[in-house]
């Protein structure tokens, strides 16, 4: 292998390989100036714009708020009857790509699942993708506000009642 070669070779890797030695060597002291920033550092006021209306709230309101919003959260999970949980269970693992029929085999408008599916709607839950009523060719699909209730529901209840238990 020639000089030229080698230098053909090494020339487009001096930058990236030089970058991530840098990035190596000052990993730990900029972890640890991060860490000591994030300790320090307190909130007088937390500024909130919501549809063009800016707020400014204080650590203790937004608790407060926080807290109803997770109440809100677990009062709509603990309305669901065992069976509106599996359906919705069900909906948030089809995404989308399967139809109501699909779903519930012989469904049937004015039936038990209907009015599971109306329940769920009705807390915000799952929409029909099609934005109609609930018929058996209907895609239902999670909201973002299900979506919410999901992760929390199954990943981040346990460290969102922590978080309530101890912040209050």
């Amino acid at each position: 292998m020639l000089a030229v070669d080698f230098a053909n070779i090494v020339t487009p890797l001096a930058w990236p390989v030089t970058s991530l030695l840098i990035a190596a060597l000052f990993y730990r002291p900029v972890c640890a100036v991060l860490e000591r920033l994030a300790e320090t550092v307190t909130f007088k006021t937390i500024k909130v714009k919501v549809l063009g209306v800016e707020a400014e709230l204080t650590p203790e309101y937004a608790r407060t708020v926080l807290h109803e919003l997770l109440d809100d959260i677990t009062a709509t999970s603990n309305q669901l009857t065992p069976e509106e949980v599996a359906l919705f269970d069900s909906i948030l693992v089809a995404a989308g790509k399967k139809s109501v029929a699909e779903l519930i085999p012989g469904f049937e408008r004015e039936s038990p699942e209907h009015a599971q599916l109306r329940n769920l709607r009705d807390q915000k839950l799952v929409l029909p993708k099609e934005k109609r009523s609930w018929k058996a060719t209907s895609h239902p699909v999670v909201t973002p506000y299900g979506h919410l209730v999901a992760s929390l529901r199954t990943t981040n209840a346990e460290r969102a009642r922590s978080f309530k238990q101890n912040g209050a």
